[in-house]
């Protein structure tokens, strides 16, 4: 149930916005078949302005939606496979390594699927809040296990919890994991985590008696790259994989049916952050690049927007400024999230934000100078 401290939208809680109805679907893992990615193409077509937004945690939203769509979006997404929950709409955050089971990296979907199930299964963790996250890890990052609530990294033959992007000094064996977590979310629940806050490390003591639930203590920051995937074309482990990015984090319905028939069968798309989107491919790199011509998606680090994201601009009713239509590269910033508020929106854990101070006047975050002028810094 929605909660005073929690304002995240989902499928059945929408949010409102200048350009209509927000609704935001939970991709557990970011991972959708290629079933999933048509329904979502359908859903933005049917109900929505035509596109989806990928979000900072591998989930996607809707815009454009008539208040009174979200019965209609419920039913449809739940014939997909995209809501099995109702009462755990907003409650089924779990980002994962976007590149795992390729090549050598050990496998994640079915940690990831458990762990899902066990979510759906738990009345008290319906009353996990939005903004609660889990993270699954494989060792090589881009799960945001060190921005995570509730954190499992999997090693060669062991399972490692994170509390509140914390090392919690518990090593478990994989098939103690899922109830370990479930454990630690309980704990969070009863401890005022969806009623008071929304992140176990907003909690009085920090998250220690949650690590305590689990036999654990709260120890040293965990250390995981969480940047940005590199866009291009390769193989892993023998298999073509093509990482791709949408602009500003927004992907047009012709966009959407070109990444889908692009995806090996019976294989997933893994949504990332930045936008980042892993196709794993039916055909070789240099005819997916030759269909890719033309089609505006991120494809290359040289690309122009390849460092840029923004939040939603002008469709917030907070925004200061047009930052979608201003965003662009800025001369010693590699990576910037172009935010319409100082609440920032969607930054990747990488980037800088560029904040709006007004309609033209931006202040990159730790700057002390004043506010300046957006074309005396853009290039």
């Amino acid at each position: 149930m929605p909660t005073a401290v929690d304002a995240c939208p989902g499928v059945l809680v929408l949010h409102q916005a200048r350009d209509g109805h927000v609704a935001r679907i939970r991709l557990p893992g970011g991972y959708v078949t290629a079933r999933q990615w048509a329904a979502l193409a359908a859903l933005a077509r049917e109900f929505g302005d035509g596109r989806l937004d990928v979000t900072a945690r591998g989930n996607v939203q809707l815009r454009g939606l008539e208040q009174t769509a979200g019965a209609r979006l419920a039913d449809r997404a739940a014939r997909a496979g995209l809501l099995p929950s109702g009462a755990h709409d907003r409650s089924r955050n779990i980002t994962a390594s976007p590149l795992s089971g390729l090549g050598a990296r050990p496998p994640l979907r079915r940690l990831v699927r458990a762990l899902d199930a066990a979510i759906v299964a738990d009345p008290v963790l319906a009353e996990l809040p939005g903004r609660f996250l889990f993270a699954v890890d494989d060792g090589t990052g881009g799960a945001a296990l060190s921005r995570s609530d509730i954190g499992l990294r999997r090693t060669a033959r062991q399972v490692e919890m994170i509390i509140a992007g914390r090392d919690a000094g518990v090593r478990l064996p994989a098939g103690a994991a899922v109830p370990a977590a479930v454990t630690a979310a309980r704990a969070a629940v009863t401890r005022g985590v969806g009623a008071r806050v929304t992140r176990i490390r907003d909690l009085a003591d920090g998250g220690a008696s949650v690590a305590a639930a689990v036999g654990g203590s709260l120890g040293t920051p965990v250390c995981a790259d969480d940047g940005r995937l590199a866009l291009g074309t390769g193989v892993i482990g023998g298999r073509a994989v093509l990482v791709t990015g949408a602009p500003l984090g927004r992907l047009t319905s012709a966009q959407l049916d070109l990444v889908g028939s692009l995806l090996r069968p019976a294989e997933v798309l893994r949504l990332a952050a930045a936008g980042r989107v892993v196709v794993p491919l039916a055909v070789p790199p240099p005819a997916a690049l030759a269909r890719l011509a033309g089609s505006r998606l991120l494809l290359s680090d040289d690309d122009r927007l390849a460092g840029v994201t923004a939040c939603s601009g002008l469709a917030c009713s907070r925004a200061l400024a047009d930052v979608r239509a201003l965003a662009r590269p800025l001369s010693g910033h590699p990576r910037t999230h172009w935010a319409a508020c100082p609440r920032s929106c969607g930054r990747p854990a990488d980037a800088e934000v560029v904040v709006a101070t007004g309609p033209g006047s931006f202040l990159i975050a730790g700057q002390e100078a004043p506010p300046r002028p957006l074309l005396a810094g853009a290039s």
